[in-house]
């Protein structure tokens, strides 16, 4: 992860220089030497990210630290594709012979062109801030045909990633909105930590977890990001003082012939043996397969699994992007039938990198089963 992040931090910090050098054509303030200071922020990102836990600075520090460098990596995103166009531009400008010197028309383009750019691009930092820190409800509807004695209510959670931008008072609320509910059985399809566990251990922002009220418990997959500081067995156990049930590769019948199966994260197992296997054999069961990605649809189907919960997609976070995730996977976000099994992508409840959404929500999905 070191590797990533310093290469992160180096591109950002090269492409907001040239970021800079497209506002000041059209933004007063970009011409002063102080306005350079934008080009601290990609470092407050990949700094905060890697070291910032470990440093011994105070949390309230830390997560601001941790909230300037994510709308600087949203900001970073969004200029990217008017930096591409004012390339464009500039070049059919210069081509038109419009921006040859003493000509002041297309300079003035350029200037206009920046500003409005700008404006446009914290627009949508603003507005994409504001709808990731306000989750939604979505409530799906499966009918079993008869196999349960009485309707169950399910709560999917995926990816909450807390550490630097959410932690304790996420949880928090988090726990009151689950709790509404009113929940049979509670499920977090993995990516219960972003990067470092010292953000967890430094908040104890698992402990709030322990408050969730469910009939038939809590139980949770891993995610990727829940491996990639080492210290998956830790997290585990911290998380499991709160209530909560790891299924790695495991399977559980619980009341009302519903059976729960978890499988391990698919980039830790791609090839993964006990999908079938733990099916069971029995049809009168409701039986729910859990993991962290959505990578196997049609194996989850022809092994006769009703439903197929998953995460990890964020449904792109940040539009466009999830037109690549849409070509990544069979589905990235929503319900689809595959068969007679529904298969269920949450967009998640946190974030990674940046708070900041466009063209999606943050979720609790309600599944009602009858």
């Amino acid at each position: 992860m070191g590797r990533f992040y310093f290469m992160t931090t180096s591109i950002g910090f090269v492409m907001t220089f040239f970021y800079w050098l497209m506002y000041r054509s059209g933004v007063p303030f970009f011409r002063h030497w102080y306005s350079l200071v934008i080009l601290v922020f990609p470092l407050v990102f990949g700094w905060v990210q890697f070291r910032g836990p470990d440093s011994g600075l105070p949390l309230p520090v830390l997560r601001f630290l941790s909230y300037l460098g994510g709308y600087w990596l949203a900001f970073f995103h969004y200029s990217l594709y008017f930096f591409a166009l004012y390339l464009v531009l500039r070049l059919g400008l210069l081509v038109a012979g419009a921006l040859h010197p003493g000509l002041d028309a297309g300079q003035a383009v350029i200037g206009w062109y920046a500003r409005a750019a700008l404006a446009i691009v914290l627009a949508i930092v603003i507005c994409g801030g504001w709808n990731a820190l306000h989750p939604r409800i979505r409530t799906l509807t499966y009918d079993t045909g008869g196999r349960l004695q009485s309707p169950q209510k399910v709560v999917f959670v995926t990816d909450i990633h807390l550490g630097g931008l959410f932690g304790r008072s996420y949880a928090e609320e988090l726990v009151r909105k689950v709790n509404a509910q009113k929940p049979d059985l509670v499920l977090f399809g993995g990516d219960l930590i972003d990067n470092k566990l010292i953000w967890i251990l430094r908040e104890k922002s698992y402990e709030p977890l322990a408050g969730i009220r469910s009939t038939y418990g809590i139980y949770a997959v891993r995610g990727n990001h829940d491996h990639y500081d080492g210290r998956v067995v830790a997290e585990q156990r911290l998380f499991e003082s709160a209530g909560i049930r790891f299924l790695v590769n495991g399977a559980v019948s619980l009341p009302d012939r519903i059976r729960l199966v978890g499988l391990e994260d698919y980039r830790t197992m791609p090839q993964n043996p006990f999908l079938a296997s733990l099916a069971g054999s029995d049809p009168q069961q409701v039986r729910i397969l859990m993991e962290h990605q959505p990578q196997r649809f049609l194996e989850a189907r022809d092994a006769g699994y009703d439903l197929y919960l998953c995460g990890h997609t964020h449904a792109g976070q940040q539009a466009p992007l999830n037109f690549i995730t849409g070509r990544m996977y069979l589905l990235d976000y929503g319900a689809r039938r595959f068969g007679s099994m529904l298969g269920v992508v949450s967009s998640g409840y946190g974030l990674w990198g940046s708070p900041v959404r466009v063209g999606n929500r943050p979720e609790i999905v309600v599944l009602e089963l009858r």
